[in-house]
């Protein structure tokens, strides 16, 4: 008996071993094409075209890239250990204005200091902070 195996329209002549082997691949192909139409599942490569790759039809630009995310999570890690060497009060000023949402102004209040007081303190806290981050060199000098 002669075995045949169709490749682009034409029959070509093939041993056995070969055709079982194409007949057991083409059909685990079919059962998981079967598969997929049975569980709904879809692949975006299947709106591939020669000029377009299916996944980027769903690209979102306004997504933040894999670069970015690594860079923000790198100096929000330096900022948390620069904030860690501060003392009890500026962490707390720090906590009051960024964290609460709270005015310079409502927090001299409660700490029954006057606001210009504050705002010194609080401008000498962000220049250390900046010196901080400096010197583990995550940011650079403006």
């Amino acid at each position: 008996m002669d075995y045949y195996i169709n490749l682009h329209g034409k029959k070509i002549p093939v041993t056995r071993e070969v055709y079982k082997a194409y007949c057991k691949g083409s059909r685990k192909e079919r059962y998981f094409r079967e598969s997929d139409i049975k569980n709904k599942t879809f692949f975006y490569d299947a709106l591939d075209t020669e000029e377009l790759n299916g996944s980027d039809l769903f690209w979102d630009s306004s997504a933040e890239s894999v670069e970015e995310t690594a860079e923000k999570h790198l100096l929000l890690e330096s900022l948390r250990k620069a904030a860690e060497e501060l003392s009890g009060d500026e962490q707390e000023l720090l906590c009051r204005l960024y964290v609460y949402g709270q005015s310079l102004r409502a927090c001299a209040k409660s700490k029954k200091l006057p606001v210009t007081t504050l705002q010194a303190r609080h401008q000498k806290l962000l220049k250390k902070l900046r010196k901080k981050l400096e010197k583990q060199s995550y940011i650079r000098s403006i």
